[in-house]
């Protein structure tokens, strides 16, 4: 319902504004529509996602696209778009602490690891990554006071607590080091790596104490052999199982290596899973090798034109950083791009909202010191 509310309020916009999309643009939104809707008529998956691929790849994000090019216009479109973003940081993290305590009541809370599915990486934490900087950017312009920033920190730290996720411990740490220290000055990065000390120091010690408690053996499940002999990349993909669905993936492509399967096809044809826990593998699967190539150009892009603003200022580093360690996640932990539920478009088709988000501001920095005037 908000993806149907959210394209009928940018029909009603576009009714009243034109878009002025450039040449580029329009032939950009041509050859996305045109090949979405080709991925979509050749899944074996197609009576599950017409109607959420239909409302997401045909209509959201291409009305999407062209809002955003209106809107970046706006003299304040950077100050806006950091409170929105970082108000979303704070509504998805409330969100996902309800959640837990939802599924952790659902029939006991021996049904917990369900409810860590719900918090997983794959679906939460990516998009928190690619928030991140704008939370940061957005404290930094209105000057919050350090207590705040801790705040916000801490609202990462515990969505990464109750996500259950080894790729999150791994990344996210040093990732908010890196920001931190980045936006802030030498007390702020001091204080974020004090809390994350304070974190990894106490927390298995605080598990220890509650070795009854049904969230402590989840923790000890998720955990308990990864700091053993063998590397700890080659531990996590042992115990999770991605090798195998890496496999499973690259037999998929195999099969049908240019044009790949269709979008939502891994679901069915795979071992279960809606993505092959890899967004290179996914994309082998689902899109071949023409959607893997226009995949990748996009990224590409993207980072060339986030590398370039983040030259002009250090803060805006933040920027190319974030997209880089989302991509990590892609490639390590989940496929988060899009994950299509059977029937329905839900948070999990955020990623290429929060992409466009990143490349506005980007392309709006540009224009600003083109002509600081803008």
């Amino acid at each position: 319902m908000p993806f149907l509310i959210l394209v009928c309020y940018f029909l009603y916009f576009f009714i009243q504004k034109s878009a002025g999309l450039s040449k580029g643009e329009k032939f950009f939104l041509t050859s996305w529509i045109i090949l979405q809707t080709f991925y979509l008529l050749i899944s074996p998956n197609l009576a599950n996602i017409a109607f959420g691929g239909l409302l997401l790849f045909l209509l959201t994000l291409p009305c999407y696209f062209s809002y955003l090019k209106v809107v970046s216009a706006a003299s304040h479109f950077q100050q806006n778009l950091e409170m929105y973003l970082c108000t979303l940081y704070i509504i998805l993290g409330f969100g996902t602490f309800g959640l837990v305590i939802a599924g952790a009541g659902y029939k006991g809370s021996d049904n917990l690891l369900a409810t860590r599915n719900i918090t997983d990486t794959n679906v939460t934490m990516a998009y928190f990554i690619l928030l991140w900087p704008f939370v940061l950017l957005y404290a930094a312009r209105d000057g919050l006071n350090i207590l705040l920033r801790l705040a916000f920190s801490a609202i990462f730290l515990s969505v990464v607590i109750f996500s259950f996720s080894r790729g999150a411990v791994l990344l996210i740490a040093p990732y908010m080091l890196v920001t931190t220290f980045l936006i802030g000055n030498a007390k702020r990065f001091w204080s974020i790596l004090l809390l994350l000390t304070l974190v990894i120091s106490l927390f298995p010690s605080f598990i220890s104490g509650y070795a009854d408690w049904d969230m402590a053996y989840f923790w000890t499940l998720r955990f308990g052999d990864i700091m053993t002999t063998d590397s700890v990349l080659n531990k996590l993909q042992q115990a999770s199982g991605r090798a195998e669905i890496h496999e499973i993936a690259y037999n998929l492509f195999l099969s049908k290596p240019l044009t790949g399967h269709g979008t939502g096809s891994f679901e069915v044809l795979g071992p279960g899973y809606r993505e092959a826990h890899s967004l290179f593998y996914t994309l082998l699967a689902e899109n071949g090798l023409i959607g893997l190539t226009c995949m990748y150009s996009l990224l590409f892009s993207l980072l060339v034109l986030l590398l370039s603003v983040s030259l002009k200022s250090r803060k805006h580093a933040l920027l190319p950083i974030s997209l880089l360690f989302y991509l990590a996640f892609n490639h390590t932990v989940g496929s988060v791009f899009v994950i299509l539920p059977a029937k329905s478009v839900t948070i999990n088709c955020l990623a290429p909202i929060l992409l466009m988000c990143l490349y506005f501001y980007a392309n709006s920095i540009q224009a600003n010191i083109a002509d600081p005037k803008i």
